[in-house]
């Protein structure tokens, strides 16, 4: 495999994370108007917080800086968290990954308990 395939699989992985992360996040207010829509995403959420904690962290994470380190051995470390790596990449702002990872945690699991708690209320 050529070294910008590399770059194509890591943007190809950065796209599909960003959408994941919307799907995460912006289900959890599309299901308050779309009841259908809480056992898909009840299982996503599940599903995610499931890989975190046996993980440690995103798989996607570590397959897009492995992808990019291959491609730019120069690339920075992701140190586990996809948005503080990129937040820092485009905006030059910089916020510990710890803190970012506790704040996706908090939101996964309030995410889960509105999904939880508009499921057994329907």
């Amino acid at each position: 495999m050529s070294y910008y395939r590399y770059k194509v699989l890591a943007d190809t992985l950065l796209i599909l994370h960003a959408i994941w992360v919307l799907i995460l996040v912006g289900g959890t207010i599309f299901l308050i108007n779309h009841r259908w829509y809480i056992p898909y995403h009840l299982s996503i959420v599940s599903g995610t917080l499931m890989i975190n904690l046996i993980l440690g962290g995103c798989p996607l994470t570590l397959w897009e800086e492995k992808s990019r380190k291959i491609w730019n051995p120069r690339t920075e470390s992701y140190n586990n968290s996809f948005i503080a790596a990129h937040l820092k990449r485009l905006t030059n702002i910089e916020v510990s990954p710890k803190q970012i990872n506790w704040i996706l945690f908090g939101i996964k699991v309030i995410s889960y308990y509105i999904s939880f708690l508009l499921l057994i209320a329907k």
